[in-house]
């Protein structure tokens, strides 16, 4: 279980080494071990308490405020320099140490540093001056243990907790990257289906008024008028249920759904003639065949009215073979348009290939799709 002091006084898990060092203190002091590299202990009972009691404040004001945390042990080591060297006050001057490298700032950081590299150094120095060289690689195992450990031990948390923080931002931009590109997709996705659910029956709307104002009996073509209206009004009010469901797995077009389009063809004379139907194969590659069929019927319309248009549907072991011809005019088709790459896209959705051109006087479309 872990022991956490908060800010109201609670015990926190970055306190208890202020309370280890306090009790080890009072543990040398009852030992009789509270100063090192002397055997005179002249503190008084009460600097022993004192200065144990002061760097037990201290280390606990260390998570807040590591700087001034730092000055203040700096200060007692200082009144300590006549009465000791003191143990425990060292021990707490390691503690301060390495939070000054975890919660100080990068400036504050490379302080700590330099104290600790001067000061074990200068003790080291000290050592040999005062009893020799075995004093004095005494005193620098112990200024390493001390104070240049921790401080290492410090630079691995910090190191680590910002290894921890790019991966984590890393993580967060590459989720980022992925909802946008899924939005991209999405709004492609979209766009891909209006275009083939209303754009087709506009483009005939659009077509068969114009053949209505020049027709002797405009009865049937406006009624074919009426009918694309209808089909795109279906395909509008499908859609909309389709993008308030929960997935977008369910395919609503149906083979039948490319009769308003050939009604319209052939009301401004494209002559439409249609071998073979979807009859077992799945939902999803009915609507791929049904959406690929229904462009090129809407293309055919629109760049060659009055052309026949033929339409043959087979299958071959598991590929569905689709071919849609109709009279080239010899214009180019359109740059600005999506159908041609609808339809690519519509066969490459269920593992298949489609090829568009002219080829002699005709404009055919060519796909092959994987049952």
């Amino acid at each position: 279980m872990t022991i956490r002091f908060h800010r109201d006084g609670l015990v926190t898990a970055a306190n208890l080494m202020a309370v280890g060092t306090l009790v080890v203190g009072l543990l040398m002091w009852a030992a009789g071990s509270f100063v090192f590299f002397t055997d005179v202990d002249r503190y008084p009972w009460y600097g022993k308490l004192g200065i144990l009691s002061a760097a037990f404040v201290v280390q606990l004001s260390a998570q807040r405020r590591p700087a001034v945390a730092l000055g203040a042990m700096g200060l007692l080591v200082a009144l300590d320099a006549y009465a000791g060297p003191s143990l425990p006050l060292w021990i707490a001057v390691s503690d301060v140490m390495y939070i000054g490298v975890v919660r100080g700032s990068d400036r504050l950081r490379r302080v700590v540093i330099v104290l600790g590299v001067i000061a074990t150094v200068a003790g080291a120095v000290a050592g040999v001056i005062a009893g020799g060289a075995r004093a004095g690689v005494l005193t620098g195992l112990i200024g390493v243990a001390l104070l240049l450990s921790p401080i290492g031990y410090g630079l691995s948390v910090v190191a680590t907790r910002r290894a921890a923080d790019a991966q984590k931002s890393a993580a967060v931009a590459q989720a980022q990257a992925e909802r946008s590109a899924a939005l991209a997709d999405e709004r492609r996705r979209l766009s891909r289906e209006l275009h083939d659910t209303v754009a087709g029956h506009v483009s005939a709307i659009a077509i068969l008024s114009e053949a209505a104002r020049d027709a002797d009996e405009p009865g049937p073509v406006v009624e074919s008028i009426r009918g694309n209206s209808l089909a795109a009004l279906r395909e509008l009010r499908a859609m909309i249920d389709l993008l308030a469901a929960d997935g977008d797995d369910i395919t609503t077009v149906r083979w039948s759904s490319l009769d308003p389009l050939i009604a319209a063809a052939d009301a401004v004379g494209s002559t439409v003639t249609v071998n073979g139907d979807t009859a077992g194969m799945p939902r999803r590659l009915e609507a791929v065949v049904t959406r690929i069929v229904g462009e090129a019927l809407a293309n055919a319309t629109k760049h060659a009215p009055g052309h026949p248009v033929a339409v043959e549907l087979s299958g071959t072991g598991d590929t569905v073979h689709l071919t849609v011809r109709n009279g080239w005019t010899g214009a180019e088709p359109s740059t600005t348009g999506q159908g041609l790459a609808n339809m690519q896209i519509r066969a490459e959705s269920v593992g298949g290939h489609l090829d568009a051109r002219p080829v002699g006087q005709e404009w055919v479309v060519n796909a092959e799709l994987p049952r």
